[in-house]
């Protein structure tokens, strides 16, 4: 990037440049700024936080050797702190999406039976051990009630708790259950 020496206009390219004197001067190939312009050094941003500041740009430093590029770190405005975390839950979620598994209940209790001797009794029995009225009547509607299980939803996470199944062991039901 060029900076234009008299007026103090920066960045501009050699396209911008040429635009400028289109009308009184042609340029040669390969691409040499007039004497009123200065090639910029460039410079790499200092290092920073990403998740709390930012890099900006300066106006060129001038020394003896020319013109360098100069950078000053600052910290995030309220909106763009609010804008990178709302762009951090969406990749979390995406993620959370893109991991999880639908399969239906035959698949489900098959895999569960299959891999841990888990039957549905089982599942229903540790249904009845949750102690809010309200949280286990949710469970067992959503339990007896679905046709697809979905590996991340809240009634599979807390019958996997209760079952001792972990992470892994849910990754593996679930794409044992895909097969069959």
């Amino acid at each position: 990037m060029y900076i234009d020496k008299e007026t103090g206009d920066y960045p501009l390219s050699p396209a911008d440049i040429i635009s400028r004197h289109a009308h009184n001067m042609s340029f040669p190939v390969p691409f040499e700024a007039p004497e009123q312009y200065a090639l910029v050094a460039p410079a790499s941003p200092p290092a920073f936080v990403q998740t709390t500041h930012k890099a900006v740009e300066l106006a060129p430093l001038e020394t003896e050797e020319g013109y360098l590029q100069q950078w000053e770190v600052v910290p995030l405005s309220a909106e763009e702190l609010a804008q990178r975390e709302a762009e951090r839950l969406a990749a979390e979620q995406a993620a959370r999406d893109a991991a999880r598994v639908t399969v239906t209940k035959r698949q489900a209790l098959l895999a569960l039976f299959d891999m841990k001797g888990i039957k549905n009794e089982d599942i229903e029995g540790q249904i009845n051990l949750i102690p809010d009225e309200f949280d286990r009547y949710r469970a067992l509607v959503d339990w007896q009630g679905s046709a697809a299980i979905e590996s991340d939803s809240p009634t599979m996470l807390k019958l996997a708790a209760g079952l001792n199944l972990t992470e892994a062991d849910l990754h593996e039901l679930f794409g044992y259950a895909e097969t069959l």
